[in-house]
């Protein structure tokens, strides 16, 4: 993938960490890994908190003190709890990309956190008593790093010649905009067996996908442009602002106002006057 998709997180931002309480470090990943892992992550709290997350497409790994967990890919926002004060550490996994390491079927777990038994592999138990022994981000950024290059299939097949990859790269280019049939038939697939492989290793069906992806997008520009609505409805291809204004409400939970309120701060709110 020439230009990775960069899924958006509000709550990494500051305006999302200072409303949350919450300190967040995030540190994108090598150039080895690039269009396997985006990103690690380590959030630090003094209290229990939720942590809101929105759809993406993605998959994470969440390493806490108790054990680890795997967040399937989500068709809509849902709150995390972090039930103690410390830090969190995360790997966020690109839409697919956990393929490359274990052979799964995520479709077993869209929407859902399961434990770290879901993955295929009696070594990466051993990953988290690893980032646990190190003593600052940077450390537990390389031990993964580390461990995720030594577990990697070597026979990773560029998207100019695989069909699913190339599909990707397509939905991201359009933002999603684009019907699953002219989809399929960019990629020399039936729909039927396209969505199969969407389910298998995104964990959602290939429509639900793309309209996560531009509900991605609509996301980013309403949190910049707050008054924009129509206009982002226009260039992203809903029908109408209404059209945009219900899948904000399906995927998002909240209208673009209220959840603009949700994760801006006062002061990112007085910032913006």
């Amino acid at each position: 993938m020439k230009k990775p998709y960069q899924p958006f997180q509000p709550l990494l931002e500051d305006a999302g960490q200072q409303r949350f309480e919450l300190s967040a470090q995030q540190q994108l990943a090598s150039g080895n890994l690039t269009g396997i892992v985006h990103s690690y992550l380590q959030i630090q709290t003094s209290k229990a908190t939720p942590y809101p997350i929105i759809p993406d497409g993605t998959q994470a790994v969440f390493i806490n003190p108790d054990g680890s967990t795997i967040g399937g890919a989500y068709s809509r926002s849902r709150d995390m709890q972090i039930p103690q004060p410390g830090f969190y550490f995360g790997i966020r996994f690109y839409p697919g990309a956990l393929r490359h390491l274990f052979s799964l079927d995520l479709s077993e777990i869209s929407d859902q956190l399961v434990d770290s038994h879901f993955l295929p592999c009696k070594h990466f138990s051993q990953l988290h008593d690893e980032v646990y022994r190190q003593d600052s981000f940077q450390h537990r950024v390389k031990c993964c790093e580390q461990w995720i290059l030594k577990h990697i299939s070597g026979a990773i097949i560029t998207s100019s010649s695989n069909p699913f990859d190339h599909a990707l790269d397509i939905i991201y280019r359009s933002f999603g905009n684009i019907d699953i049939a002219t989809l399929a038939a960019k990629v020399d697939l039936s729909s039927r067996h396209l969505n199969r492989l969407f389910k298998q290793h995104v964990g959602l069906s290939t429509k639900t996908f793309t309209q996560i992806i531009r509900i991605q997008s609509a996301c980013k520009n309403l949190l910049k442009h707050p008054n924009n609505s129509l206009r982002t409805a226009i260039d992203l291809g809903y029908f109408d602002q209404a059209h945009l204004l219900n899948e904000y409400k399906r995927r998002l939970l909240l209208n673009p106002h209220s959840f603009s309120k949700r994760f801006r701060s006062d002061f990112y709110n007085r910032a913006a006057l």
